[in-house]
């Protein structure tokens, strides 16, 4: 279904105080339990000038499906490597070319 998608994966917060966590990449494998996805991770940090910050590399994680809150598919052709942020009101964004932003969370 999603399996060679390039997507945005947004993960549950437990807790009010807990840093949101993005990953955006290309889905390697896809089962009833787990995703398996090459990419690279942001933590936005709410209050946080530099937020939103990505990581450097590129690097290969498996997620459980329950840890997941949000999943959107991004255009084939989404430059990993070249991560545009955007604040538009109080909400942080990724720009996509082509296609609408994929907001990431808020200031």
């Amino acid at each position: 279904m999603i399996k060679g998608k390039i997507v945005k994966i947004r993960f549950r917060r437990y807790y009010a105080d807990q840093r949101l966590w993005v990953f955006v990449g290309r889905v390697l494998d896809f089962t009833g339990d787990w995703l398996t996805v090459e990419g690279k991770g942001i933590i936005v940090v709410k209050g946080d000038v530099h937020s939103p910050i990505a990581d450097e590399q590129t690097r290969t994680i498996m997620i459980p499906r329950d840890n997941i809150a949000h999943i959107r598919i991004l255009p084939d052709d989404f430059d990993l490597d070249h991560l545009q942020f955007e604040v538009k009101g109080v909400r942080h964004f990724i720009k996509v070319q082509g296609a609408p932003d994929t907001s990431i969370g808020e200031l």
